[in-house]
């Protein structure tokens, strides 16, 4: 999909009006839901893009030894967290749409980060092992070194 800023602009606002009355989008026009939906996720990819440095290097210092599993949970989780609510301000925030500009970089980056935050529920489900997640977010971190090439 070409991004298109100003298409963005107005289904944002569309969909604000229909919050506003109670409404929703998906309700009134799912095709429209579903165009804003594709923006939100190239906004998504590109927030979460940009703090990239700080994920790879919680994640390196993980795999280093440096952190211990719980040490790197908690540091995880506050950027993870610290990032969507980044990705909802921004969602909402014409301002920054209009500076927005995705980049293809940035593709399915945001993903990736959210199955490591995943596997954290996983081993309290016991799911899975802490190694097992150590094993998952190494195979990861060298995906990582990839989007930078």
């Amino acid at each position: 999909m070409t991004y298109n800023k100003e298409r963005h602009k107005q289904l944002v606002i569309r969909s604000q009006d229909l919050k506003n009355q109670g409404k929703n989008l998906f309700l009134e026009n799912p095709e429209e839901d579903s165009e804003l939906s594709k923006y939100n996720i190239g906004v998504e990819e590109q927030v979460f893009w940009t703090h990239r440095e700080n994920f790879v290097l919680i994640m390196k210092n993980f795999l280093d030894n440096i952190l211990d599993f719980d040490e790197f949970e908690t540091a995880f989780t506050l950027l993870y967290h610290k990032t969507r609510e980044e990705v909802n301000m921004f969602k909402i925030d014409l301002e920054q749409i209009d500076k927005f500009q995705p980049s293809t970089r940035s593709y399915r980056f945001a993903s990736f980060i959210g199955s490591i935050y995943r596997q954290f529920e996983a081993v309290e489900d016991e799911y899975c092992t802490e190694q097992e997640v150590k094993d998952y977010v190494k195979e990861a971190y060298l995906k990582f070194q990839k989007f930078e090439e």
